[in-house]
């Protein structure tokens, strides 16, 4: 099952609709959108009977009784644990991060605080990119990373690597009438127009 967040589900950061062409197993599944918390779908996901969930910029945070299905496998783009939380590629630009980059994660319940299965960075820096050349950047290293982990997690050999909590930084939701006008203007724009 492929189950995409619609418009009215808890969390919508105003992140332009998932573009369901960028993952070509989503036209051979059956497809439902959530204008709920996921949560709320436990019975009709423990039916399907999985044996892994990804999570792939959920946006919200999975209880013990969706945790407790089967491993859930979570992708966020920051190098956790710097940049846990809310919108983390537009956060990392107005933030003035040097590098940013992309973390495959068990989730654990927390919020991105799963241990880490493996991490990519991203080549282009976010002090100087557009929030579309970063997402870009990044949906290609969701891509790479899927590719190489799969398999490990398929035959339960992917590393659990616990998160070194002392490194954390979070972000929250984004207020933009608080930043400069040249942070807007390139962070502003598609995924986050």
């Amino acid at each position: 099952m492929f189950y995409t967040r619609g418009p009215e589900s808890p969390g919508w950061e105003g992140v332009d609709m998932v573009d369901t062409r960028q993952f070509p197993f989503a036209e051979k599944v059956p497809s439902t959108e959530i204008n709920d918390n996921i949560n709320d779908h436990v019975e009709d996901i423990k039916s399907l009977a999985p044996d892994f969930i990804y999570s792939l910029g959920w946006q919200q945070i999975f209880r013990d009784e969706l945790l407790g299905l089967c491993p859930v496998i979570g992708i966020h783009e920051s190098l956790l644990p710097e940049g846990a939380g809310a919108v983390p590629i537009a956060n990392a630009m107005l933030h003035d991060r040097p590098v940013t980059g992309i973390t495959l994660f068990w989730v654990d319940g927390g919020m991105d605080t799963g241990d880490i299965i493996a991490q990519l960075k991203s080549k282009i820096d976010p002090r100087t990119a557009t929030a579309t050349e970063l997402y870009t950047e990044h949906m290609k290293l969701e891509a790479d990373i899927l590719r190489m982990m799969v398999p490990h997690i398929n035959s339960k050999t992917a590393p659990a690597i616990p998160q070194d909590m002392s490194r954390r930084t979070t972000y929250g939701k984004i207020d933009w009438q608080v930043w400069p006008d040249d942070k807007v203007r390139r962070t502003r724009v598609y995924p986050y127009a």
